[in-house]
């Protein structure tokens, strides 16, 4: 938040600057609206000397509780609640009057967070690119930054500051080092959301990887889905698209984007992979656009990473640089979900346990049966979430697909998951099926049974507490 003020701030929110222990006529020093900010804060914990505090209301807490508690470090603070609300303990008022703590008044400090945001991606020059989709966003973005910073300086989404909430706080460090193109990660989980987003990013050029099932729960259907996530596109953006899904395809010439160009392996897409050859590591193959053929290494595995390469390649392209350069960054990429990891007993472990939903399940599992190994394939999978009133012919249709997966022994935690592993048995015979109503009786069950060279999958939705069994196998 370079040379950002709190004029600024004032200014952009239509806010009123409120210094505690002065009186409404009192006049406010001078210095105060000219004092700069260093960064936005919206966690109390995480307030550090300079920062601008926003106390957001959350599904548990409203953190204008913690305003006084962070005075002391922040700047100032965003806050809807009136100065004597804030310091309703006459105890913290005579401390904030002491300090003299600095209050911005705002109608509503999320829509101040978002407004903030928009005003300093005003400043931000070079071109924006945006990534969103059902499945791979992240990995896509990663791989854009990777492929663009062959040739330039890239600024890409922090962490997981991809939401409605994270974004803002993103675009407000865009400015903080010089840089020659930006990739920023657009997640959504509720319609309305990516009408915010894009209000605040304006890509130049969007991606949308492929409109699954997730967050069905509140979108209610697969077309519900992709409509919000095409507002990622307005009249002014250069939109790709994945040419391997039908139904990105179905809405080839219907989008309110300048330019539309479809990516994959499908020979529809204008850029796309041929000559895919399945390495130890991961896929070789030949990027193509028209008469340019570039060849790429990609070192993980997974076809659905095939067309994330492949669209980082075409964005490369699209922007005019090194195809070659950006090749062998690609070469380099190391995955971000999927973190290989290793037991004490030799075992690998695909730690993909951050979230899951059908399609992410199925390309998890496709990566699990290319893995080259001498041991067994072993698929350790939890319930889904947020997959509203389907949710249970959800995990029967990732376990129908067994029939074509190269697993061994699969093990199911969650009553969601048993019946997609009841599914995956039926369609499967020769494969060992087990069931465990707790994750600790499946971590003593794999303690005992896995072995040297075998290979392990564990994937569920986040708040089945995966990562504990990696962590106790590790």
């Amino acid at each position: 938040m370079k040379h950002i003020t709190i004029r600024d701030i004032v200014r952009v929110t239509e806010g009123k600057l409120i210094v505690v222990g002065r009186s409404g006529d009192s006049e406010i020093p001078e210095e105060v609206p000219e004092r700069e900010l260093t960064d936005l804060c919206i966690d109390s914990r995480e307030i550090k000397k300079g920062d601008l505090f926003i106390p957001l209301l959350g599904e548990r807490v409203d953190a204008h509780k913690f305003i006084p508690g962070v005075m002391s470090t922040a700047v100032a603070t965003l806050t809807d609640w009136d100065a004597d609300r804030v310091y309703a303990d006459p105890g913290e008022l005579e401390k904030a009057g002491k300090r003299e703590d600095i209050l911005i008044r705002v109608e509503n400090t999320q829509k101040a967070l978002e407004q903030i945001g928009a005003y300093i991606r005003t400043q931000y020059e070079p071109p924006v690119i945006g990534v969103t989709g059902s499945v791979g966003k992240t990995t896509t973005r990663r791989m854009i930054a990777t492929a663009l910073g062959s040739c330039r300086e890239v600024f890409e989404t922090p962490g997981n500051l991809n939401s409605h909430i994270g974004i803002p706080i993103t675009t407000s460090r865009m400015l903080d080092e010089p840089s020659e193109v930006a990739v920023l990660e657009m997640g959504i989980d509720r319609i309305g959301e990516m009408d915010v987003e894009y209000s605040i990013v304006r890509p130049e050029i969007a991606v949308v990887t492929m409109i699954g099932v997730c967050h069905m729960e509140y979108f209610g259907s697969r077309e519900g889905i992709r409509r919000e996530k095409l507002k990622v596109a307005g009249h002014d953006t250069v939109l790709f698209l994945n040419a391997d899904d039908p139904m990105l395809m179905e809405i080839k010439g219907k989008t309110e984007a300048r330019e539309v160009w479809y990516y994959g392996v499908s020979e529809e897409a204008e850029y796309r992979a041929e000559d895919m050859v399945q390495t130890d590591d991961g896929y070789r193959f030949i990027y193509v656009h028209g008469d340019i053929r570039v060849p790429v290494e990609l070192p993980v595995a997974g076809m659905h990473n095939v067309r994330n390469a492949v669209v980082a390649m075409a964005i490369a392209d699209y922007l005019g640089m090194d195809l070659e350069k950006a090749a062998a960054s690609l070469a380099g990429f190391q995955g971000l979900r999927q973190i290989i990891r290793h037991s004490g007993k030799g075992t690998t472990i695909i730690d993909d346990t951050y979230n899951a939903s059908p399609d992410s399940m199925k390309a998890a599992l496709t990566v699990l049966s290319d893995y080259k190994t001498e041991g067994r394939r072993w698929a350790v999978l939890g319930d889904m979430f947020e997959m509203g009133p389907r949710e249970k012919e959800f995990h029967k249709e990732v376990g129908e697909g067994f029939s074509g997966y190269k697993v061994d022994r699969l093990i199911t935690v969650g009553e969601l998951a048993g019946l997609l592993g009841e599914k995956a048995h039926e369609v499967n015979k020769e494969m060992q099926y087990y069931h465990f109503a707790a994750i600790e009786d499946a971590a003593e069950y794999l303690k005992k049974e896995l072995r040297e060279e075998d290979v392990v999958l564990f994937k569920a939705s986040h708040g089945m507490n995966f990562s504990k069994l990696v962590e106790w196998l590790e």
